[in-house]
């Protein structure tokens, strides 16, 4: 059965080696690298999901169990319909959802507060692979977003391959981010962007 393969050349260690540390092989990042190396890639990572009928403190233990600040949010189905940020969850969503409804916080579950994916922008994979982090940015102040999913094709489907948020990109470049609720979230990011820039 395997005739038609060859042994790998190897070699036996000779001192003890150190377990590398995860970085998915980016350092210093500039506006010039690839847009892939800032996007969370769901082929790497698995992809943070909850359920349209979860709780908002449940939700927020799974964001801090799973280190993320974001979380899609599936159907009964098993289809991705919306995402939610912890901004969302602690900030005025639930009290105006509260105010509105004039339901207790217990009964507000992740449904009624996420986005839903129709309101949220979308790129294919085959165009980020060939696109600079700075594209990203172009793109996310073009469209005043925070955020933009990936799209991939498999099997004539849609499928979630990753997301970009301006807060991981702000992290990834060391630029002090700062977002608030609301429309000021990517100016805020932008003019952070512009002052980093400044002080280079």
């Amino acid at each position: 059965m395997l005739e038609n393969y060859k042994t790998i050349k190897f070699s036996k260690l000779s001192t003890q080696p150190q377990s590398i540390t995860p970085d998915r092989g980016f350092k210093e990042l500039t506006l010039d690298d690839s847009a892939i190396s800032v996007m969370s890639d769901h082929r790497l990572e698995k992809a943070p999901i909850c359920s349209t009928k979860t709780s908002l403190d449940a939700a927020s233990k799974k964001m801090a169990d799973e280190k993320t600040g974001l979380l899609l949010v599936e159907n009964n189905e098993g289809q991705i319909v919306g995402l939610i940020s912890s901004a969302d969850i602690a900030g005025e969503k639930p009290i105006q959802y509260i105010n509105d409804t004039k339901k207790s916080r217990d009964e507000i579950k992740i449904g009624h507060l996420m986005t839903c994916v129709s309101e949220l922008p979308a790129l294919n994979i085959q165009d980020v692979l060939k696109s600079k982090i700075g594209d990203v940015l172009h793109t996310l102040n073009e469209i005043g977003s925070e955020y933009i999913l990936v799209t991939t094709q498999e099997a004539n489907e849609t499928h979630i391959r990753g997301i970009f948020s301006a807060r991981n990109i702000a992290r990834s470049l060391n630029i002090f981010f700062s977002p608030s609720p609301g429309a000021k979230t990517f100016a805020e990011f932008s003019r952070a962007l512009s002052e980093s820039h400044q002080t280079h």
